[in-house]
């Protein structure tokens, strides 16, 4: 039997063992927790498996928070808990037609050469569902590989779906509209580039992805990161050493003086 618990403060959902305690949120931190005995979740159509153990996983945070100078050596040793957790994204799949027109560089006097043209493709994208996580957060996370996708289970630890597909379908047209232009820019060698997109989505699936997500807390305020439970591929904040940028900015203030008073007394 399953729960689903929200929280007060990010309004994230989760969904929990009927017996399992939550006494934070894993995505904020935050302790104000309530079951929310009134959530009709989505149903995904299929969930990926992790491939990456717990293990490993916590040595892909280790090197990501030694990756940075500026990163607190205490960082490196903080206790850190790691939870698995499946995440809501919407696969689209669908076929683009673009009308465009631009400028392509030349050797006459302007430099440019108007063109134009029609342009078709077959491409997909991916939009995050998630309430708890940024949409930069996840989109770092990126890809996630669908060849190993198994029936959903609705036992396992999951975030509620917070987009339905008609608001997601939004998203993604802008998305694959933005990914067709570029790929034009590139392909006709323009400069610039005005274009028209028409977007028909073939298929639309609601997946759940598996990350872990951390945190440690540091100086009393928790900080946040997501491992991609495929690759291993890190994204988070993470706090600065405080001694540090205090020497560095010390320092450029220091060779800005001397500078200064060298310039003068010549």
């Amino acid at each position: 039997m399953t729960q689903v618990i929200q929280c007060d403060g990010c309004g994230g959902s989760v969904v929990y063992d009927a017996g399992r305690e939550a006494a934070r949120c894993l995505f904020c931190g935050s302790e104000a927790l309530h079951a929310d005995e009134t959530s009709e979740a989505l149903l995904p159509d299929a969930m990926l498996p992790f491939e990456v153990d717990q293990a490993t996983a916590d040595g892909h945070y280790r090197r990501w928070a030694r990756a940075s100078w500026w990163r607190p050596r205490p960082l490196r040793s903080l206790k850190v808990r790691l939870e698995q957790l499946q995440l809501p994204v919407w696969r689209f799949d669908a076929s683009l037609e673009t009308h465009w027109a631009g400028l392509r560089p030349s050797r006459n006097r302007s430099g440019a050469q108007p063109c134009s043209g029609v342009e078709h493709a077959e491409l997909s994208t991916q939009v995050p569902a998630s309430m708890g996580l940024g949409e930069a957060e996840l989109l770092d996370l990126l890809p996630f590989r669908e060849g190993s996708a198994v029936r959903f289970d609705p036992g396992v630890p999951h975030e509620v779906p917070a987009l339905s597909e008609r608001a997601a379908s939004g998203l993604a047209r802008d998305q694959l509209s933005s990914a067709h232009r570029q790929r034009i820019l590139r392909s006709q060698r323009l400069r610039r580039c005005n274009a028209s997109t028409s977007v028909r989505v073939r298929e639309a699936r609601l997946l759940m992805v598996p990350v872990y997500i951390g945190s440690v807390r540091y100086r009393d305020r928790p900080w946040r990161f997501v491992v991609n439970g495929q690759t291993g591929k890190v994204t988070g904040h993470a706090p600065l050493d405080r001694l540090k940028v205090a020497l560095v900015v010390a320092g450029v203030l220091v060779a800005t003086l001397l500078w200064l008073w060298l310039r003068s007394r010549g």
